[in-house]
């Protein structure tokens, strides 16, 4: 998800966040080996299978452009179903 990148903000005049497809690169926590590399649909959507343990999600948008960009995001995936993750990017607009 994108913040709106409204510079501002007014009552009234919202400035919702939106998604975002983005190249996302799974790797584990603790030795920072690449796991996985996919891609999230239009609607910023993906789903990967993933053993139960540790990782960090860095996502990149898919233009190539310094902005939007994100942080690197800690998920930990428990054995028995999938964990839900936003990504947050960051539009540059101050």
């Amino acid at each position: 998800m994108v913040d709106g990148g409204c510079p501002v903000e007014v009552e009234g005049s919202p400035c919702p966040e939106r998604p975002l497809a983005a190249r996302i690169t799974i790797v584990l926590a603790d030795t920072r080996a690449i796991v996985t590399i996919v891609t999230s649909d239009v609607e910023g959507h993906f789903r990967v299978g993933l053993s139960p343990g540790r990782y960090v999600l860095n996502a990149v948008n898919l233009t190539g452009a310094p902005y939007p960009r994100s942080s690197p995001v800690d998920v930990v995936v428990r054995d028995g179903g999938y964990t839900t993750v936003t990504v947050s990017f960051d539009s540059g607009i101050q």
